[in-house]
């Protein structure tokens, strides 16, 4: 597998090496072909690992654990392609990323902007960046990566939903209605988090946004050079609005903490009267053609994004909750980027951990967890201060975008995510700090700020 040897393992030896071992003895004679066969068919349901879940990140452990050698099972729910309540925006993080694992195509890629107008609607005031974001659609994307996950050597069974895990000593089983499979080593990739986690012990800690999208044509005079996001929209709105052209349509979007859509739900009673209410407000109701029609498709998810977790909140003995299930998620709702590296991280973890069975949760924090602290965690910390400062300190930050031209180039790099949050955050502290009257502003509405 890796070029070592062979140990054995509660599900028998090495199973690629036992189908080889079964196949050479069953040669021997025609006789013993039949018992052959039936001994190998006895092992189809084991598996060095199982992935539950073919998102981005489901797909990119799998494709990962496949290439190192591993027997791999992807279990998806639905059969591709399905669609997900989602812009599927590609930053420059996640493209780099799919090239240096080998699954970047240009064939995912709709269309590419190289331009972002950020405007905060209650004061009036727009800012043009360069910022490179290319978009996809989940359908094209999510079942690309599947496939390449397959092509390396995954199994991936489509419309088989797991319902459950058990974690054993040396082993975990999870449940499908179809069958019962054992692995040495399972990873939850599921999205939103769920109680498959709760099976093996994890609770996964995580803010909970919402959001809602639906796809509808361009207007005539839009600009396919722009990702558009309006800030602001209403007192207190915690969130943006968006749009995401992909070449000869859009997707348009609106994101929010849940505390504010109740709020907002209150307000406008149904969730498509607030849709239509913002789009009148942008002046885009009376632009799209059918636009009522679109409307009525619209679709929403909940958003896990990033609180607090740590790497405990997503390890167990043998199980690893990866992506969006391990709440992964930035403050402008990317989750994709992360999904893809807590997949490729997770993976390598497993594979290098594997032979020595090494895969009890103290050994997979030490190993994991600290690449995930690492590379993950270290930028995702500052995301909710962020996202702070855009909703409750907004006017501060206006003053600073008109008084620092570079403050306006950071927000486009963070944008399209070429630089990390924490960067992001540090630099636009030191631009603060050039103005002590906007950074004592910004302590105390920080002290004031409510909380949605």
């Amino acid at each position: 597998m890796h070029g070592a040897a062979i140990l054995p393992h509660p599900i028998g030896f090495s199973l690629m090496h036992l189908k080889s071992e079964v196949l050479s003895q069953s040669s021997l004679n025609k006789r013993n072909y039949r018992d052959a066969y039936i001994s190998y068919s006895l092992t189809m349901n084991m598996y060095e690992a199982v992935v539950i879940g073919a998102g981005p990140a489901g797909s990119t452990a799998a494709y990962v654990l496949a290439k190192r050698g591993l027997k791999t099972l992807l279990l998806e729910k639905y059969k591709f392609p399905r669609h997900k309540s989602c812009a599927a925006g590609i930053s420059v993080y996640t493209k780099n990323l799919l090239k240096e694992l080998g699954l970047y195509s240009d064939k995912i890629i709709l269309h590419e902007t190289t331009k972002a107008k950020l405007t905060f609607v209650r004061y009036n005031k727009t800012y043009e960046m360069k910022s490179l974001i290319a978009t996809s659609t989940r359908e094209l994307f999510d079942e690309y990566l599947a496939k390449q996950a397959e092509r390396a050597g995954a199994e991936l069974h489509e419309e088989e939903p797991a319902y459950k895990i058990s974690v054993g000593k040396n082993y975990v089983e999870v449940y499908t209605k179809k069958s019962t499979y054992k692995c040495k080593a399972c990873i939850i990739a599921c999205g939103v988090p769920e109680k498959l986690s709760s099976y093996a012990g994890i609770k996964t800690v995580y803010g909970k946004a919402l959001a809602f999208e639906f796809d509808a044509p361009l207007s005539e005079d839009y600009d396919l050079d722009y990702t558009l996001f309006y800030y602001a929209l209403e007192k207190d709105y915690a969130g943006y609005f968006w749009i995401f052209p992909k070449k000869d349509f859009a997707n348009y979007g609106v994101g929010s903490w849940l505390n504010t859509i109740v709020q907002l739900k209150k307000k406008y009673g149904y969730l498509q009267k607030w849709v239509e209410a913002a789009m009148k407000t942008l002046g885009y109701w009376d632009k799209i053609p059918e636009v009522e029609k679109y409307l009525k498709e619209i679709r929403g998810a909940i958003v896990p994004v990033y609180t607090e977790a740590k790497p405990e909140n997503m390890i167990a003995d043998r199980v690893l909750v990866i992506g969006d299930s391990a709440g992964l998620v930035r403050h402008t709702g990317e989750g994709i980027c992360f999904a893809i590296e807590s997949g490729k991280l997770a993976a390598e973890a497993i594979a290098d951990l594997f032979e020595e069975d090494k895969l009890d949760k103290e050994s997979l924090i030490k190993y994991y967890g600290a690449k995930i602290e690492r590379n993950i965690l270290s930028e995702l910390k500052y995301t909710t201060r962020i996202a702070d400062a855009l909703t409750y300190c907004t006017g501060v930050v206006i003053d600073l975008l008109d008084k620092e031209p570079k403050a306006v180039e950071l927000l486009g790099k963070t944008l399209e995510h070429s630089i990390l949050d924490n960067v992001y955050y540090e630099e636009t502290k030191k631009l603060l700090k050039k103005h002590p009257f906007l950074l004592m502003k910004m302590l105390k509405m920080y002290l004031r700020r409510r909380k949605y």
